[in-house]
């Protein structure tokens, strides 16, 4: 063959190439998530998250039931579980199909959510088995294992969203927020109910019955995910990442580049997010619940389960910012997320100094809780959404983008609890 004909076959190839390459990018620009596809995220969201938030709602029994500072260990050991789990995700996630992490995930955090409920109600301090030790060390067995369980599902549902539009990954962080929003409100009726009822060891009962609500919801995710999510028009396309994975070994790469060259790509993402996460947990719950109220020590124990319940409902709100049309440049998003230390000091002249105007007054507690909360929620998510979109080209870096930010997330939320732990120690 003559040099002149090998050039024409290389230009047709090319051309080939190049006019696939652009009619796959223009088929998929044509799919968009509907408004179903986006809700089943923000479940994906709302179910990873929510049996942890439940174990917070019921925080205050739970440690009189294991004792030992069971308040104080509960959230390192979490975060510890998560965070070592979500580190292994990034690099090893991409080698398993979606379904059965999914399922695994399901199956833990309903298990062991309800397992600890069970665990609080015969083993504890005026239980049955009256021996807090034995109740706090399989407390401590259960939140491990729900940290595991939920790194299963967050890191499915943000590597999935991540290969997906912005709007999944927007959807699923809304789900996140939600899941701190409704738990307050199940307690307080299930309470409620049993208090009017008469029921006796109503507490152990409330727990029991609360968990079991996250716990059922949890399981209705296998079936949403595998009979409903998976075959979406959308999906379908999004999971043709997973055919080569039946076929090659586990030690098989599943991506072009190495993983340390995704992780520089998405390196500024990244910090946005675990900067965010970790002033806001500096600061929040640490200090927050160390408020007084300006109406006097009685109304202290209504005000701080309000404020609290207020950065919920502005966290959510933030969250759901990007839908409303609110984009923010990548130096923006920077400078805000470092702009936002100015709560540290903000929140502990709150607490140290609660006579001095306008640290007295409530409303002010209100609105600065207000902005804390909002600005937490729409830098987040959208640190999340501009992630995966610096490696736009590859299918398989973009879903180790959406691991790797859930761990940054995560992450952020360990550093700052330790911070904040110090910063308690310290005043």
């Amino acid at each position: 063959m003559s040099a002149e004909s090998e050039h024409k076959v290389r230009d047709l190839e090319a051309s080939s190439a190049s006019g696939s390459f652009v009619e796959e990018k223009k088929k998929s620009n044509e799919l968009k998530p509907d408004w179903k596809l986006l809700l089943m995220f923000a479940v994906l969201g709302f179910v990873a998250l929510a049996p942890w938030n439940f174990v917070l709602t019921e925080l205050v029994y739970l440690d009189g039931k294991f004792e030992h500072q069971f308040s104080s260990n509960v959230s390192i050991y979490y975060g510890l579980s998560v965070n070592v789990a979500e580190l292994l995700l990034i690099f090893i996630g991409n080698k398993f199909p979606f379904a059965p992490r999914m399922d695994i995930g399901c199956v833990l955090l309903a298990s062991f959510n309800i397992l600890m409920a069970v665990v609080a109600m015969v083993i504890g301090d005026d239980d049955p088995v009256d021996n807090p030790g034995l109740g706090f060390a399989l407390g401590l067995v259960c939140t491990f294992m729900l940290g595991f369980g939920h790194s299963l599902i967050e890191s499915a549902a943000f590597g999935l969203a991540a290969l997906g539009s912005q709007a999944c990954m927007n959807w699923a962080m809304i789900g996140e927020g939600v899941a701190g929003l409704i738990g307050w409100p199940i307690y307080i009726l299930i309470n409620y109910i049993l208090t009017s009822c008469g029921v006796q060891r109503y507490a152990e009962w409330r727990c029991l019955i609360f968990f079991a609500v996250t716990s059922i919801m949890t399981i209705l995710v296998i079936p949403m995910f595998r009979l409903c999510m998976v075959k979406h028009s959308y999906m379908s396309d999004i999971l043709k990442v997973e055919e080569n994975r039946k076929k090659e070994s586990f030690t098989t790469r599943q991506s072009n580049r190495p993983v340390y060259a995704i992780l520089k790509d998405i390196m500024v993402p990244a910090f946005i997010v675990w900067s965010v996460l970790t002033i806001t947990f500096t600061v929040f719950p640490s200090q927050v619940t160390q408020f007084t109220s300006s109406k006097g020590p009685d109304d202290s124990a209504n005000f701080i389960p309000l404020v609290t319940y207020m950065y919920q409902i502005f966290d959510t709100v933030g969250r759901f910012a990007p839908n409303m049309g609110i984009r923010l440049s990548q130096t923006w998003l920077v400078v805000l997320s470092l702009g936002r230390a100015i709560f540290i000091p903000l929140f502990i002249c709150i607490r140290v100094f609660p006579t001095v105007i306008p640290f007295h007054y409530n409303w002010f507690k209100h609105v600065m809780m207000a902005v804390f909360a909002f600005t937490n929620g729409v830098v987040a998510t959208l640190g999340m959404m501009l992630g995966p979109k610096k490696v736009p080209d590859q299918k398989d870096e973009q879903e180790i983008a959406g691991y790797a930010m859930g761990f940054c997330l995560i992450n952020g939320i360990l550093i700052g609890s330790i911070f904040g732990i110090w910063i308690t120690d310290m005043l």
